[in-house]
């Protein structure tokens, strides 16, 4: 199909070399109750977000003279793992970066549970709504 980039202001279509311009719309209020107004304010303010797992696993590393080989502590890997066309992959993490990765994955099992509150957002502002024209449009 096409390819979707986005700069500071404009997302570009590569579909028929199309230009879509989403500032006009972002600008508008959100049409959503207060409930989703909130949730709106909160993934403002999300970070960088990765959905992967993070674990931490203790294994030997092959070198037959380490230390690990005898009787000396086992080394600690952290290993990232994620799914991509149904096939896992794995990937080192450095020890400088383990806690920052870690929050990575914190900040996109918080952007989930964002995207079920705005869903329950969403639907109970359509129910309101319906309720709320069934009241105005029956006869007096």
């Amino acid at each position: 199909m096409g390819e979707i980039f986005s700069s500071r202001r404009r997302i570009f279509l590569l579909i028929f070399h199309t230009e879509v311009d989403i500032l006009p719309y972002m600008e508008e209020k959100p049409v959503t109750n207060s409930a989703g107004r909130k949730v709106l304010a909160r993934l403002a303010r999300l970070g960088p977000f990765l959905p992967a797992t993070l674990t931490v696993t203790h294994s030997r590393c092959g070198n037959p003279r380490c230390r690990c080989v005898r009787e000396g502590p086992i080394h600690e890997t952290a290993l990232l793992t994620w799914k991509e066309e149904g096939k896992t992959h794995t990937l080192h993490v450095p020890c400088e970066l383990r806690q920052e990765v870690a929050h990575w994955i914190g900040e996109w099992r918080r952007l989930k549970k964002l995207i079920e509150a705005m869903a329950a957002a969403q639907r109970q502002f359509l129910q309101t709504r319906k309720q709320s024209t069934r009241k105005s449009s029956r006869p007096s």
